[in-house]
C-alpha cells in the first residue's frame, strides 16, 4: 500500500473498459451458503484497505468466472467488522489451509477458515503488520513497520522471535530452493535500499543486499532467480530535484549474486507492484501510463505500456488459473472502487467489478479445499 497515496485525497477519472458491471452484494443481513464443499477455497479475494484511519476494511470474494461476488465476507461471516486497514492475505497451504488477514492499523492478524471465513484465531499485539508468508516449519513471518519479521508459532498462534531488518519492510519471498526468507526493506515513511536474507529455519540473517531504493516487488521465475522491482526515491506525479530512477532487477537466489539489472529510463516515473505469469516467464508491473510486461529473456525493458491508460493503477494481481490480469482503480478513496480485467496474453479488457473502499490487493486460491 502507498501510505502516500492514502493520505491524499484524489479524484481518479472513471474509465469503462468493461463490457458489463458486476455489482457488489448489498444485503449483508444473511451470508449466502457457500459452494458445498469448496466454500469460498475456489476463488479469488479483493482487499479493500477501507478509509485510511476510520471505519474498515472489507474482502470480497468471487468465482473466477466472474459469478457469485460476495462482499464483506469476514463480517457476514463473523458479525464483526474486520478492522483498519487490510493489507494483505495469504493461505497457509502448508499447515491445514487456514487464510491469514493483516490488518494494519489494527496491529493485528484475522485468521479464519477458508471455506467459511469464521473465526480461527486473532493475533494481537503485531506492530503495524504488512505481510505473512509461510514455511514448512509450521511458522509465519510477518514482516512489520516497527523494522522488524515476526516470527509466528503456527501450533500456538504465539511470537517466537523478532528479527531486526531494514526500515520498512514490505513484501517477501519464501525460496524452498535453500530454506531463505527475502525481505524487501522498502523504507516505510522514509527510504531504504536493502533487502534482507533470513535462515528460515534457525532465523539467522545469512545476508543484507544493497539494492536501489524503495524495492518494493519480489517474485521467483522458472529458473528461480528472484526479480526485485525497485520504485526508486520519489512519489509519481510529485517530482523532485533528489528523485531518481527506478530498477528491475535479478539474483541468483543461491549466490545472491545480481545477474540483471534494467534502469528505468525517467527519475519521474516510480513503477510498483510486480506479478508474473503462470508460466513465470513473463512479469508485469504498474506504471504512471498503464501495465507493462517483460519477458525475463527480454534485454530492455519495454518502452509502451501492454495496457494504456492515462494514470496508474493502484493494485495489481495475476490470477494464474484463468491468466487474467487484475488491476484495481480506488477512484477518490472514499468511494467504492473499481477492479478491471484483462487477458493476460493479449491485453484485451475482459470486464470491471464493483470492489470496496480502496481495493489494494488481491489473493487468488491455489486449490480446492474438500474435506
Amino acid at each position: 500500500m502507498n501510505y502516500f497515496l492514502n493520505k491524499m485525497s484524489v479524484l481518479g477519472v472513471l474509465i469503462l473498459t468493461s463490457a458489463f458491471l458486476i455489482s457488489c452484494t448489498k444485503d449483508d443481513s444473511v451470508p449466502p451458503p457457500p459452494t458445498e464443499g469448496v466454500g469460498y477455497s475456489n476463488g479469488l479475494f479483493i482487499l479493500n484497505e477501507g478509509p485510511f484511519q476510520s471505519g474498515t476494511g472489507t474482502i470480497s470474494y468471487l468465482n473466477r468466472d466472474g459469478s457469485g461476488q460476495v462482499g464483506n465476507i469476514y463480517q457476514l461471516a463473523n458479525k464483526l467488522p474486520l478492522g483498519n486497514i487490510v493489507q494483505s492475505m495469504n493461505v497457509d497451504y502448508y499447515n491445514g489451509g487456514n487464510a491469514f488477514i493483516v490488518v494494519n492499523n489494527a496491529n493485528k492478524i484475522e485468521v479464519v477458515n477458508l471455506k467459511t471465513f469464521q473465526q480461527v484465531e486473532t493475533i494481537e499485539d503485531i506492530t503495524s503488520p504488512r505481510y505473512i508468508i509461510f514455511t514448512p516449519f509450521a511458522e509465519a513471518f510477518v514482516s512489520c513497520w516497527d523494522n522488524t519479521i515476526k516470527v509466528i508459532d503456527l501450533d500456538n498462534y504465539e511470537t517466537v522471535d523478532e528479527i531486526t531488518v531494514g526500515t520498512g519492510p514490505e513484501k517477501m519471498l519464501y525460496s524452498s530452493l535453500n530454506e531463505q526468507i527475502w525481505v524487501l526493506n522498502q523504507g516505510g515513511f522514509s527510504v531504504d535500499s536493502t533487502i534482507t536474507i533470513i535462515n528460515a529455519q534457525d532465523h539467522e540473517i545469512l545476508n543484507i543486499l544493497q539494492v536501489n531504493a524503495k524495492p518494493t516487488g519480489i517474485l521467483k521465475d522458472k529458473n528461480d532467480h528472484v526479480w526485485v522491482l525497485c520504485s526508486g526515491n520519489g512519489w509519481n506525479g510529485f517530482p523532485d530535484p533528489d528523485d531518481n530512477e527506478g530498477h528491475l532487477l535479478c539474483f541468483d537466489a543461491e549466490s545472491h549474486d545480481l545477474l540483471k539489472d534494467f534502469p528505468f529510463p525517467s527519475t519521474s516515473e516510480h513503477p510498483e507492484k510486480l506479478v508474473i505469469n503462470s508460466s513465470g516467464d513473463e512479469l508485469y508491473y504498474n506504471s504512471i501510463d498503464g501495465i507493462y510486461k517483460f519477458g525475463i529473456a527480454d534485454t530492455a525493458l519495454q518502452t509502451e505500456p501492454f495496457i494504456p491508460r492515462p494514470y496508474m493503477f493502484y493494485g495489481l494481481g495475476f490470477d494464474y488459473a484463468t491468466g487474467f490480469i487484475y488491476a484495481s482503480d480506488p477512484l477518490d478513496y472514499v468511494q467504492d472502487g473499481l477492479v478491471y480485467r484483462y487477458d493476460g496474453n493479449t491485453g484485451a479488457a475482459i470486464d470491471s467489478i464493483q470492489a470496496g473502499i480502496v481495493p489494494g490487493e488481491f489473493y487468488f486460491t491455489l486449490l480446492i479445499v474438500t474435506d
